[in-house]
C-alpha cells in the first residue's frame, strides 16, 4: 500500500508519502507536482472536494458532530461552487449568499485559491478524479484515538498529543517531522501542517476506510461530498445529520 497525504500550507502544498518501506515528504507550490507518476494507491487531501450549491454539506455537519463542541470549529463552512467565481471577498461573499442564503467566512474565503486548484485538477479529464479524496486531519486524529483529543492542535501540548498518536501507527513519523521542521521555514509550512499531512498518509494503518456520511452525496459535477477516515468502526451520530 502506498498512500499520499496532502495538506495546504502558506507556501503551497506539503505531501507525505507512506509505504511499508519508506516514509518521505514533498513540498511544492503546485498541487499537480505532488500527484505525479507513479500514482499512490490512495491520496487524501485536507481540502474540500465536492461543492454544494444547495446549502451546507452533510459531510461537514457530520464531522462537526463527530468532533464535538470543543473541536467543531476546525471544520470551516465550505463555499458553494458559484463562490469560486468571486474575484474578491465582497463578490465571493455575495455569490455564496445568493446561492445558498448565507455569507462566506473569511477563513473559507482564504481557502478559495486552493479549492479552485483542487477542483481544476479533479475536473481535468487527463487526471484520475477517483484517486484524490477529501479527508480532515482532526476527524482522522479523533478516529485514531477513538475519542476526543485533549488539546487544540496549535498548542505545544496539542502538537505532542497528535505526534504521539501518529507514532503509535508508525514510529518513523517522529524523525520525518523533525526533518521537515529543520528543512523548511514556518512561514511556508506551519508545524501543524506537517502533522496533518503525516496523519492523512498513515491513517490507513488504524482500521478500515469509512466516510462521513456513510452514503456520500454528489455535487452537480459528479464529485463526492465526503470526508474519509479510517477506523475499526463507523461513527454513529447522536441524531440525524441533516
Amino acid at each position: 500500500m502506498q498512500v499520499l497525504g496532502i495538506d495546504g500550507c502558506r507556501g503551497g502544498w506539503i505531501g507525505v508519502w507512506y509505504s511499508p518501506k519508506q516514509l518521505k515528504w514533498f513540498f511544492s507550490a503546485a498541487l499537480e507536482d505532488l500527484i505525479a507518476s507513479p500514482p499512490p494507491s490512495h491520496a487524501f487531501i485536507d481540502m474540500p472536494i465536492g461543492l454544494s450549491n444547495t446549502g451546507p454539506r452533510l459531510c461537514d455537519r457530520a464531522a462537526r458532530q463527530m468532533l464535538g463542541r470543543k473541536f467543531s470549529s476546525s471544520v470551516f463552512p465550505t463555499p458553494c461552487r458559484l463562490a469560486l467565481k468571486g474575484k474578491d471577498y465582497p463578490e465571493a461573499n455575495g455569490l455564496n449568499r445568493q446561492q445558498v442564503g448565507s455569507g462566506l467566512s473569511k477563513q473559507s474565503y482564504y481557502l478559495l485559491p486552493k479549492i479552485r486548484e483542487v477542483d481544476n485538477w479533479l475536473r481535468n479529464p487527463l487526471n484520475s478524479a477517483s484517486l484524490l479524496r477529501e479527508a480532515h486531519p482532526e476527524v482522522a486524529f479523533h478516529a485514531i484515538k477513538g475519542a476526543s483529543l485533549c488539546f487544540k492542535k496549535k498548542t505545544p501540548e496539542g502538537f505532542q498529543e497528535r505526534l504521539d498518536l501518529l507514532c503509535q501507527l508508525d514510529g518513523r513519523v517522529a524523525a520525518l517531522t523533525q526533518n521537515i521542521l529543520a528543512a523548511t521555514r514556518r512561514k511556508d509550512i506551519a508545524a501543524d501542517d506537517i502533522l496533518d499531512a503525516c496523519c492523512l498518509a498513515v491513517m490507513p494503518l488504524s482500521g478500515r476506510l469509512q466516510t462521513l456520511p456513510a452514503k456520500p452525496e454528489k455535487d452537480n459535477k459528479g464529485l463526492n461530498m465526503e470526508i474519509c477516515y479510517y477506523s475499526t468502526r463507523a461513527f454513529k451520530s447522536a441524531g440525524p445529520v441533516t
